[in-house]
């Protein structure tokens, strides 16, 4: 039994061994220069180096709790620092650190275990790897023992070129195929101390990832690097900061690395580049020099120096806050950023306000060139607002705006100016710093005064540094009581009446222009105008005030007569333009149309109109459609619809007799045909000439919009509705209901016999009885629809609805109208 324990152990050995080589890496080629320059064109290509180190392995990172450091200062901040530097470190998946690559440099001492490929060329000709030894000795075939060790590999190319000098045209060419592996020692707090296997290539922060990096509570500025009993100390904010290349050393045999606890600390946040918790120097403490104080005392400028300095220019405000002996915290507002007052567990906050404009003023709305301007180069409204090129396409010319902060009050104001007077330079204002001039447009002032203005807000996209100015108007009540205190109302027969803001200088003709211009029907000699600027003397013998009067444009030029804010102006009409009235005749008569309608035309004059009927025209099966009735037909439908689809809302609640999917549909199905449907609005009317001669009291008033269709003779009656197969059935005098229904394929499943009716041409319906026990045979005449409704059984589940029978009977007569007056 002990051979047998000896023998698997044994056996585990060797696969553990075997499973190590597996995972060796390879790096890629690393060759030295060739030496001589005549000869470069034979040189022989590099070999790759092979086997120089073993792979290092990154350990696979996980989001981690803040560290007991960061949740510290957290609690005496807003924002949640982290620490600096310590993410060098951080990898989310697994990988290795590769060998630096790039040629081996001539001065790279070689030491034991090093590999070098030699090539000899000219007389001799052959390539071998050889191996410096353990005794740092390296030997060629038929060369005597050549030390390497401590050796350059220049030097080494030199002593072999040396013993090839009784050789004919022979040269050596000496390139490092492999390098030695050297074990460093990782130590402190790191997340996986222990001794490290590398390559002579590899630096200090290669073996510190190797190590899984450096714990939170790990020194970045302390890091001691033991060598040959001497100790150096590494500063990685050298090399995170200001890139110092020097701090990541490279490794030798029996290196140590120690990373001690971490040092005093300070916090930065607020408005830097790179906030977070910085690591500072301990204090100096010597034979000579003693210091009450942990840590060293940086300056303001030392803290902006860590955090990359501030994020902007300008109003900040730098803060200290302190911890004193008693725990209170204590705040500073720093004021001399030389002065050494930072230390252990102190925080600098950069505090940022806000920027104040000085020097620009601000074009925003129905502008091509929306953004500040440079209140030097336009220190007047004209030099502003220079041609009409700087307009938008749809600009109000009657006001424009400028907004001003008011010094003596604290708060903004508004103040107005023609615009049309600007650009022609009859009026100018100076402008002060920050003011904003605003230019309406057109649909501006249609959304001031629509009630639905923020729905119909267009979005305008403005440069940077300008206001989005229709949301600027939303969000400015006082500047839609400004513009609403100076607006004129425009009523009559204008094109466009309502109110329109107005500045100093407006006349009658430009409020006409705005307002559309005159319509045709407007009488320019009856203009009234509403105003106080025509009162007189100002309360002088009561006549002042406002007052009206009345303008004839032929008389006096509208130019010169001055509308002001509050003003009322009127156009008069001299007639009413004729409406746009028509009805519509088809089907049998001579000249069918649409036909202009009086007030006074009846059917009989409008059939006279289109030529009489035919010989063909059937006037008992006339649909005469009325606009007024579509209206309320279609109305009656919607609100059976809402109905329908409430109750069964009420009816699919209850836990008791709910309906099932198939019921659920047909309500739906039905509800959405309601709502769709299109109303016939029919009325049963007269259109035979004969009849409307002789009894005139049937000769109906004709309204706008009415349709009359007056169909052919038939020689068929219909079926339709429930029945297996509908269809026009030819007519006979001596058929019954029954009979017809019967030719149709008789009743379907879910048809309702009771309810059954016929539909006369004239559009009157009388009730069928078609039971075949309880049958009243009755005369069909031609034109004629029996209609067989569905059963209204499968919707009796919607409680306290709208009688369905007789919306499935509606439904049915308006189908019919409707296919009539397609046909």
């Amino acid at each position: 039994m002990p051979k047998r324990n000896a023998f698997i152990i044994l056996l585990l050995l060797l696969c553990t061994i075997t499973l190590n080589q597996s995972v060796r890496a390879e790096i890629l080629p690393s060759y030295s220069p060739w030496q001589h320059d005549q000869q470069q064109e034979s040189q022989p290509p590099p070999k790759q180096l092979k086997n120089i180190a073993p792979p290092i392995q990154h350990t696979q990172q996980v989001k981690v709790k803040p560290s007991a450091l960061e949740s510290i200062y957290a609690n005496r901040l807003i924002d949640a620092p982290k620490q600096f530097g310590y993410d060098l470190f951080a990898t989310d998946t697994m990988g290795q650190i590769q060998t630096p690559m790039g040629a081996v440099q001539d001065d790279f001492i070689l030491g034991s275990g090093d590999e070098l490929q030699i090539t000899f060329t000219g007389q001799r000709s052959d390539q071998y790897i050889y191996k410096v030894n353990t005794h740092g000795i390296l030997s060629i075939k038929e060369f005597p023992p050549i030390p390497a060790a401590g050796r350059t590999i220049a030097q080494l190319r030199g002593a072999i070129n040396a013993h090839l000098s009784s050789l004919h045209n022979t040269q050596a060419y000496v390139s490092l195929s492999s390098v030695r592996q050297i074990g460093v020692l990782v130590v402190g707090h790191v997340k996986h101390p222990g001794r490290k296997t590398v390559n002579v290539f590899h630096t200090v922060l290669d073996v510190l990832t190797q190590a899984g990096g450096i714990r939170k509570n790990g020194s970045l500025r302390q890091i001691k690097l033991v060598r040959g009993g001497r100790g150096t100390i590494i500063d990685l904010y050298s090399l995170l900061m200001h890139g110092a290349p020097t701090m990541d050393m490279r490794l030798r045999d029996g290196d140590r690395i120690i990373v001690p606890p971490i040092g005093p600390t300070v916090a930065i946040s607020g408005a830097v580049k790179r906030s977070g918790i910085y690591e500072i120097r301990r204090a100096t403490r010597g034979i000579n020099k003693h210091t009450g104080y942990n840590s060293e005392k940086l300056s303001l400028n030392a803290m902006l120096d860590f955090a990359g300095g501030v994020l902007t220019q300008g109003n900040n405000r730098f803060i200290r806050l302190a911890l004193t002996s008693d725990g209170q915290e204590s705040v500073t507002e720093i004021s001399d950023s030389f002065a050494p007052i930072f230390g252990d567990s102190t925080i600098l906050s950069v505090l940022k306000g806000n920027e104040k404009r000085k020097g620009t003023i601000e074009l925003v709305g129905e502008t091509r060139n929306p953004g500040l301007h440079d209140l030097s180069k336009n220190k007047t409204l004209a030099d502003l607002l220079q041609n009409q090129q700087i307009l938008g396409d749809d600009i109000y010319p009657l006001i424009g705006l400028i907004e001003r902060w008011d010094e003596d009050q604290l708060t903004t104001k508004f103040l107005d100016f023609p615009l049309r007077l600007v650009l022609k330079n009859k009026f100018d204002m100076k402008m002060h710093s920050n003011d904003v001039v605003i230019l309406l447009s057109n649909q501006d002032i249609s959304d001031i005064y629509s009630k639905n203005s923020v729905e119909t807000i267009k979005n305008k996209r403005i440069e940077e540094g300008s206001r989005l100015f229709d949301s600027y108007i939303e969000d400015n009540p006082t500047l839609k009581f400004f513009l609403k205190e100076r607006s004129v109302f425009v009523r009559g027969a204008v094109r466009r009446p309502g109110l329109y803001p107005v500045a100093q200088g407006t006349t009658l003709d430009n409020i006409l222009a705005i307002a559309g211009g005159m319509t045709l029907e407007a009488n320019n000699e009856s203009i009234e105008i509403t105003s106080k600027n025509l009162g007189e003397d100002h309360q002088a013998h009561g006549r002042s005030g406002t007052q009206r009067a009345t303008i004839n444009l032929n008389d006096t030029d509208p130019r010169f007569i001055a509308i002001s804010a509050g003003d009322a102006v009127r156009v008069n009409q001299k007639f009413r333009k004729m409406d746009d009235k028509t009805v519509l005749i088809i089907g049998e008569v001579n000249h069918p149309g649409q036909y202009d309608l009086l007030a006074s035309d009846k059917i009989s004059d409008l059939i006279a109109r289109a030529g009489g009927i035919t010989e063909q025209a059937y006037p008992a099966g006339t649909i005469f459609s009325r606009e007024s009735e579509r209206r309320t037909e279609e109305l009656r439908f919607r609100n059976a619809a809402y109905d329908m689809e409430q109750r069964l809302a009420t009816a699919i609640e209850r836990e008791d007799n709910a309906p099932d999917a198939t019921q659920i549909a047909m309500v739906r199905k039905l509800a959405n045909r309601l709502h769709n449907i299109e109303a016939v609005g029919r009325i049963t009317v007269e259109t035979n000439p004969a009849i409307l001669a002789t009894q005139p009291e049937l000769d109906m008033l004709l309204e706008k919009g009415d349709r009359i269709y007056i169909p052919k003779r038939p020689l068929t009656v219909r079926v339709s509705g429930d029945v297996l197969s509908p269809a026009n059935l030819q007519f006979r005098k001596d058929k019954d209901p029954l009979d017809y229904i019967h030719e149709a394929g008789g009743f379907t499943y879910h048809a309702d016999k009771n309810r059954t009716f016929v539909l006369y041409p004239d559009g009157s319906a009388q009730p069928l009885q078609v039971n075949s026990w309880n049958h009243t045979p009755i005369f069909i005449p031609p034109g004629s629809t029996i209609v067989i409704p569905r059963d209204p059984k499968p919707f009796d589940f919607i409680e306290s609805a709208k009688d369905i029978s007789q919306i499935l009977s509606n439904l049915a007569i308006t189908s019919v109208f409707i296919n009539d007056i397609r046909d």
